[in-house]
């Protein structure tokens, strides 16, 4: 057997290994010295005992606030549902206001918890690991809700709806190259991309949905085009041999003037051509899309090019 401390990975593949589990997505909190809310997105948790009642979470040490959770006697674990994909985001992201505009409530430990998540717990500091990069924060579960709300899923970088789990999740943790895109529409437009290489017009897509911030990413090239988008949840899964592909149905937030451009355009609906696709998926899909605009009620679909299912929303 291999010493751990002998092995050597690439830390961004490896990252990629250990997102092929599928979790939920959680908001842990606290109170530091000030009172202050403090916050962060995590899914590393899991329950540990129920006798006595423990669970974990995780914390990176280079993380803005670890010392204040490591310093904390209480936090709270927020189970996110599936319409708190902003949420997720806002508190995976630093150097802003969190808990801005955010309804939340105090518990025993005065730690905040999320209006409408899943499920939450309210722990006092139990235990604390120092475990390489990373703290274990162990916590003894002084209080907890819970609902039926439809929770929010992660797996290998995109979000997932539990609500379609079979599918879905056989679909997203399946091996092969991943390609993620969004339908984005705009005052009867469509936001299209066009190959440099052979001309045809795409939607625009990358190998993950990432953020702003980070180039080559879904949501970077949209930013560096002046496009803000919301990815409310997934319009289209669909596989052809290894290769699988993620569509989400985007909600424009803002757009700059400088977003026309050869490559990345809107397009009327009636004046785009189909040849210029060429992909029959991708038509079949924004053909779709035209049709459920005009109904004003969008479904999921998943199964491969050719044949599949179509879910409710």
């Amino acid at each position: 057997m291999t010493n751990n401390h002998e092995a050597e990975f690439d830390a961004r593949d490896l990252r990629r290994a250990f997102g092929h589990f599928a979790t939920g997505v959680t908001i842990v909190t606290t109170l530091d010295t000030a009172g202050n809310p403090c916050g962060f997105t995590a899914n590393s948790f899991t329950s540990v005992s129920i006798e006595p009642p423990l669970l974990l979470v995780s914390i990176a040490k280079s993380a803005h606030g670890c010392d204040v959770f490591t310093g904390s006697l209480g936090f709270a674990v927020n189970i996110l549902s599936a319409s708190q994909r902003d949420l997720s985001n806002r508190f995976a992201r630093a150097g802003e206001d969190k808990f801005s505009d955010l309804d939340y409530q105090a518990t025993n430990t005065r730690s905040p918890v999320i209006d409408n998540v899943v499920a939450w717990f309210d722990c006092r500091t139990y235990q604390q690991v120092d475990a390489g990069d990373h703290i274990i924060l162990i916590g003894e579960v002084v209080d907890y809700h819970y609902n039926t709300y439809s929770p929010l899923g992660f797996c290998r970088g995109v979000y997932v709806s539990f609500g379609l789990t079979p599918q879905m999740l056989q679909l997203v943790s399946s091996p092969g190259r991943l390609s993620v895109g969004a339908i984005i529409e705009s005052n009867g437009r469509i936001l299209l991309e066009r190959n440099p290489e052979n001309g045809q017009l795409v939607p625009p897509t990358s190998n993950s949905v990432g953020d702003a911030e980070t180039p080559g990413s879904l949501l970077g090239k949209l930013a560096s085009a002046g496009i803000e988008v919301d990815l409310p949840f997934i319009y289209a899964a669909y596989y052809e041999n290894s290769e699988r592909s993620i569509y989400y149905l985007g909600e424009l937030l803002s757009l700059q003037d400088t977003t026309e451009t050869w490559l990345l355009r809107f397009y009327e609906f009636d004046h785009i051509t189909w040849e210029e696709i060429g992909d029959p998926a991708i038509i079949s899909m924004l053909e779709r899309f035209v049709h459920e605009k005009k109904l004003g009620y969008f479904k999921v679909y998943i199964g491969d090019q050719d044949h599949g299912e179509i879910y409710p929303t």
